[in-house]
């Protein structure tokens, strides 16, 4: 399914003034049976689903509630001319003053050039959905379409850009100058980029005698919760951990996989997960290294 792309991003939560002035939903038990096969993919469960209303006839918005693995979790969808344009599995944040489950979503389209944004609050005990559509960081009665700029898009320079190791160290890009570098921008909490994980590693293996080629993976994760998945399942990239800035570059949706030619000009860029990513990957690679 190419179209599975995980977003992620937290930009705060509701205040009781912009709870009071959000739609309403209630979750009630289901989901559109065009997302069948997504859910038998991913293994989910239980799913329930509310509409959101965006304002807009030719967008439609779906967000629900899924168990997975014995998890509790969320799904939303886009849907653009009726037609599911993006399956996104995102997180809320428990709000310490209420108990309540909030966050604000990005759902971005048309090859991420564009977006729109809810905060989305979640009252487990009613399971009502609270929500309120964003403009530029600005509550707004009904969705509004934001063009986006992409920094990294092939063809391009790859950005300047440091990032994280597990023991703390900073790393920048430019220090695997003249090297190939693959990058898979992911995060543990995306089913997505899981599922990507055996295929990317069997490049690491293929190309382990290849100096130069390095395998890269940001992850927009804390140190903690990095490690605890890493710990049960085995990624054979160098891990490495993105902040605020690195999102802002990539933008807010996982996974993304990249590669920088040793000139630093992205050669291949590729949105969405799915479990064969790793064959595009590979033969994008044979090509360049044909040259």
């Amino acid at each position: 399914f190419l179209f599975l792309i995980f977003v992620l991003f937290c930009t705060g939560s509701l205040s009781a003034q912009e709870v009071a002035a959000s739609s309403i939903g209630k979750l009630v038990p289901g989901y559109p049976k065009e997302i069948e096969g997504i859910k038998n993919q991913l293994v989910l469960s239980d799913l329930s689903y509310v509409h959101l209303e965006t304002g807009i006839d030719t967008l439609s918005v779906m967000f629900g509630e899924l168990t997975q693995q014995g998890h509790k979790g969320y799904w939303i969808t886009l849907w653009i001319n009726h037609k599911l344009a993006l399956f996104t599995t995102p997180s809320l944040e428990k709000r310490p003053d209420s108990g309540l489950l909030s966050n604000t979503i990005d759902l971005t389209f048309d090859d991420s050039s564009q977006k729109i944004s809810v905060q989305i609050t979640h009252d487990p005990s009613t399971n009502q959905i609270h929500y309120l559509w964003v403009n530029k960081d600005q509550p707004s009665k009904m969705a509004v379409i934001e063009k986006m700029e992409r920094p990294i898009k092939k063809g391009k320079m790859f950005p300047p850009m440091k990032v994280l190791s597990l023991s703390g160290d900073s790393i920048s890009i430019k220090s695997f100058a003249n090297k190939y570098v693959v990058i898979n921008w992911w995060a543990t909490t995306c089913g997505p980029c899981r599922q990507e994980i055996p295929g990317l590693n069997t490049l690491v293996e293929k190309y382990k005698a290849n100096p130069e080629v390095v395998f890269l993976a940001i992850a927009f994760d804390k140190k903690q919760a990095l490690e605890y998945y890493l710990n049960l399942q085995n990624y054979s990239y160098i891990q490495t951990m993105g902040d605020g800035n690195v999102a802002r570059l990539f933008g807010k949706a996982f996974p993304r996989n990249v590669i920088i030619n040793p000139q630093g000009m992205i050669a291949y860029y590729s949105e969405g997960g799915y479990e064969n990513i790793f064959q595009d990957i590979d033969n994008e690679l044979q090509r360049l290294l044909k040259k």
